[in-house]
């Protein structure tokens, strides 16, 4: 008889626990590498000239003490120009500054995707939504900072709130989604708002069905709202101290109105999509043919319809019709989840009406995903344009893994009825769909950011002061460092100056220069006739020593009236400086 001494049973016991924690860890290290990686590439490429004019110029106002709404418009809550506001003043008024920042953000939102993801299916499925955000990184610009890469996080970290109260009933988790709600509103008012609409239905949604009495519901859906009263009270009191409160509702009132007409960038046409859209039709109704007649092939058909299908969006850009189209099919993938599970939800909840509860214990993390993700997704609908739709899709993702995997069970035993190898073809199956969406990011959101050699195409550092460590085009490069040289050597940092073109309004920032007015550029919306005309008089008086237009036939009125007393000193691209004359200059001191 062999005797195992008990030190030898203990090592053995530690070296299995480490290796099941190994294991158990190697997804989410995954996960966590996957998003340094992608993440560290693009971090600090590429430049978006009219953000930088549009979230950091501003966010360096706020460092210098001025208030939003009450020195200057801004078509958002505030949480953006706080947050790099309060980074720029710890680590340096840089755009790297504001690049660190967001891509922690950024990080941090990938493994609350992977928590949420995990939760819902396993360590390994939980990878799903991050290959898709990964695969659908950002349209060209990656990293602009727009208040949508910020509030994801919130949402996100929102929806692990709700899910807790969902499963434990207790109310301090709805406090804090509130709070996170309320994070939201601070940097989205809009998409706050839809998310305080969904929590509120979700709140009621599960009390009327495991309680049948909706009176239920106010208690908790008070313990919600308390949470988001919390922030959005403290963010009112704040300004109104500062006395921009009642500016912020003047201009959020316009800017709504004026908002609505210009937002509308239509999903892409059916001429668009029609390509690839016959074609996944004609391949699902083959697919079922070939299911039901012959279901011995239908594996291999599947595994044919993958790498066919994958071959296409990978394809050439010689061959773009219907990769394009396929592309373009995304669009409408948040819709088609969104409505097939809209249905879904309404045919079983007939089927179930006696049994509501039990519906509910089965689908109610489903259904609050769901919730949360439409709000996250209203925010940019009707718009598809990918600047927005890209920013919105994680929680897309995570609903669409969500769904999959309430699907799976059924799928199998579908396939069961008809194949021998039912669990492989069904993971085939599922895996379809994802390859292809991955692959379509890639197209859109990778691609585009190598050249013909597959060399990065931002590989030219800035070389200006704020916008070390950034690299971008050489023709960008150009462009920004010509008019910074510009406005630097005809202007002082006590000078203010004034751009009438959008690219223009990043020269207050990058060149370290003033802007006397309120406005962040020109044709920003939600503007009064009355605050233009104040700014051509600021103009007439010759306040700003520079003007920067946009040299295009548009604004010959513009350049024809600052001519009166400001020369053309330079264009670089088509943006042209112009600086106040020397008598008007002379003029101006006497008086």
């Amino acid at each position: 008889m062999v005797r195992v001494s008990s030190d030898t049973r203990g090592h053995d016991d530690v070296a299995n626990h480490s290796a099941f924690a190994i294991k158990e860890a190697t997804p989410s290290l995954l996960a966590l590498a996957a998003g340094l990686i992608c993440y560290g590439i693009f971090f600090n490429r590429g430049l978006g000239l009219s953000v930088i004019g549009y979230s950091i110029a501003p966010a360096e106002r706020v460092m210098q003490g001025e208030v939003p709404y009450r020195d200057f418009l801004f078509n958002y809550t505030p949480g953006i120009l706080w947050v790099n506001a309060l980074l720029m003043k710890a680590f340096g008024t840089t755009l790297m500054t504001t690049r660190v920042g967001l891509f922690a953000f950024k990080l941090i939102t990938l493994l609350a995707l992977f928590y949420l993801a995990r939760r819902l299916t396993n360590r390994w499925a939980a990878l799903v939504p991050i290959a898709l955000s990964l695969g659908w990184l950002g349209h060209q610009q990656i990293f602009n900072v727009y208040p949508d890469q910020y509030l994801i996080l919130f949402a996100l970290v929102g929806l692990i709130c709700m899910l807790n109260y969902d499963q434990t009933g207790r109310l301090l988790w709805l406090s804090l989604c509130g709070l996170c709600v309320g994070a939201v509103f601070l940097f989205k008012y809009n998409v706050g708002v839809l998310l305080v609409g969904s929590g509120v239905v979700g709140i009621a949604a599960r009390e009327l069905m495991t309680t049948r009495r909706l009176k239920q519901a106010l208690k908790p859906g008070a313990m919600f709202l308390a949470g988001l009263v919390a922030v959005a009270g403290t963010l009112a009191g704040y300004l109104a101290y500062k006395h921009a409160l009642a500016a912020m509702a003047s201009h959020f009132l316009h800017h709504a109105a004026e908002y609505s007409e210009t937002r509308s960038v239509t999903l892409p046409s059916p001429s668009a999509v029609l390509p690839a859209a016959l074609v996944l039709v004609a391949a699902i109704v083959v697919g079922l043919l070939i299911l039901h007649k012959a279901s011995r092939f239908f594996e291999a058909y599947v595994i044919a319809a993958l790498v066919v299908g994958s071959l296409v969006l990978i394809a050439p850009r010689e061959a773009d019709t219907l990769k394009q189209s396929a592309v373009a099919l995304v669009a409408y993938f948040p819709l088609l989840i969104l409505a097939a599970s809209l249905a879904l939800a309404i045919w079983q909840i007939k089927r179930n009406w006696q049994d509501l509860d039990n519906w509910w214990r089965n689908n109610g993390a489903l259904t609050i995903i769901g919730l949360f993700a439409v709000a996250v997704y209203l925010e940019v609908f009707p718009r598809a344009d990918f600047y927005h739709l890209v920013r919105v899709l994680p929680p897309v993702f995570l609903f669409f893994l969500a769904m999959l995997a309430r699907c799976a069970p059924y799928i199998r035993s579908y396939l069961s009825e008809r194949l021998p190898t039912a669990r492989r073809s069904s993971l085939f199956l599922m895996a379809t769909p994802i390859v292809w969406l991955i692959l379509a990011g890639v197209q859109d959101t990778w691609l585009p950011q190598f050249d013909s050699t597959f060399h990065l195409r931002d590989n030219r550092e800035l070389a200006i002061e704020r916008g070390r460590g950034i690299l971008v085009e050489e023709k960008q490069a150009e462009l920004t460092e010509g008019l910074v040289r510009l406005i630097q050597d005809n202007s002082s940092p006590d000078d203010y100056i004034f751009s009438f073109a959008q690219r223009g309004s990043s020269l207050y920032f990058l060149a370290a220069r003033r802007n006397p007015t309120r406005f962040l550029w020109w044709r920003a919306v939600g503007i009064s006739s009355e605050e233009r005309e104040a700014v051509m008089a600021m103009i007439a008086n010759r306040r700003a020593k520079l003007i920067v237009v946009q040299d295009i036939a548009a604004n010959k009125e513009v350049q024809d009236f600052i001519g009166t007393n400001y020369d053309h000193i330079g264009t670089v691209a088509d943006i042209a400086v112009y600086g106040l004359r020397p008598d008007a200059s002379e003029k101006l001191t006497v008086n």
